[in-house]
């Protein structure tokens, strides 16, 4: 009897993907991919859905009452006025889904959406969250739980605090790569190291520690300027307050040792997007501790981290001195980052959960 090979899963049609903002184009990598599958999508930036009367009244007004100390932090006046923002994306989120009419709405956890309104869009299609904060925000999203069709966390620590919790529709997604975006350019070396990212004590601490070791490198990133402006061995070095694109490609490109410093929460869990743009670029990686890293990438093999900063210092110091061992963790940090896990991998473990999810009923 002739066999017929197995049809391919089904996926959804119609796919709405929430972010906060367009940078890191997160969001766009995800649609792209969707449309790959033959998926029709929409996204919805939950921060720039926002009135005229918020952006230029009600924000300014919580604004000064909070530098005042008239409100305390977390406060604000107007939090329920139809043309607040939460009130207005939250109203603007739901008509999108009843005219687009999805069957996933895939929600990359930023601004939090009410469970008034999380409620209702249960009841209009399939809902799937990526919570991608710090496991020590994890109250924040435990409320929302019993909404969520399926539950995604890049943290293993946020994951297991689910479980504990009794959700078993819960599992562990790491970012994805960009390769069109991150290449090897072939430029020559630049600088020694550099930083991306937002300013925050730790990583204050360890990038002063390192200036110890070379003062041939760069710092993108915001809050740095007002942060280290008595800290002339930091501040000379700052070169924007954001980088992104092309730009950010061409940077990596030109540094022998990119250096990632995490802040996300205490256990050391977690893999940002560094974790393959870096090596994805041809460049090399050094970074503190993250228990997930190596689901991706091979630790001392494709990348170098370190545990604390006397560590992370001897060894940017013996990767500037050895360039040889430098450029051959680049190399395989490259190959593996480029093949491990594109925004098609990303879809496709999404896109199975969503016709897992509809078989069952659930």
């Amino acid at each position: 009897m002739a066999t017929h090979p197995a049809s391919p899963p089904p996926v959804p049609r119609r796919v709405i993907i929430v972010v906060n903002l367009p940078k890191p184009p997160v969001g766009e990598g995800i649609a792209r991919a969707f449309g790959r599958l033959g998926a029709e999508t929409r996204i919805f930036m939950s921060h720039l859905e926002n009135s005229r009367f918020d952006r230029y009244i009600i924000h300014h007004l919580n604004h000064l009452a909070h530098n005042l100390r008239i409100l305390p932090k977390g406060v604000n006046w107007f939090e329920d006025h139809p043309l607040s923002h939460k009130e207005y994306r939250n109203r603007r989120f739901l008509e999108l889904c009843r005219e687009f009419k999805p069957d996933l709405v895939f929600l990359t956890r930023g601004l939090r959406f009410k469970l008034e309104t999380l409620a209702a869009l249960r009841e209009l299609t399939t809902v799937f969250c990526w919570y991608t904060e710090s496991e020590e925000r994890f109250p924040e999203i435990a409320p929302e739980l019993p909404f969520y069709h399926h539950t995604y966390f890049f943290s293993s620590r946020s994951l297991e605090l689910a479980r504990n919790l009794g959700y078993g529709n819960t599992s562990l997604l790491l970012h994805a790569l960009d390769t069109d975006l991150f290449r090897p350019l072939g430029l020559p070396p630049k600088y020694d190291w550099c930083f991306v990212g937002q300013w925050h004590a730790r990583r204050q601490e360890y990038l002063a520690g390192l200036a110890r070791v070379s003062k041939n490198f760069v710092i993108y990133g915001p809050r740095w300027a007002k942060h280290t402006f008595t800290v002339p061995s930091l501040f000379f070095h700052l070169r924007g307050r954001e980088i992104w694109g092309e730009a950010l490609n061409r940077l990596y490109n030109q540094t022998r040792v990119v250096i990632n410093v995490s802040v996300w929460g205490s256990a050391g869990t977690g893999a940002n997007l560094r974790l393959l743009e870096v090596p994805a670029c041809g460049a090399c990686l050094l970074t503190d501790v993250a228990r997930d890293a190596s689901l991706l990438l091979t630790p001392e093999e494709d990348f170098v981290s370190a545990a604390d900063l006397a560590e992370m210092q001897a060894k940017l110091a013996e990767l500037l001195a050895d360039d040889r061992r430098r450029q051959e963790v680049a190399r395989r940090g490259c190959a593996k980052a480029r093949s491990v896990r594109t925004y098609d991998h990303l879809v496709a473990e999404v896109a199975a959960d969503w016709a897992a999810c509809r078989e069952g009923g659930t």
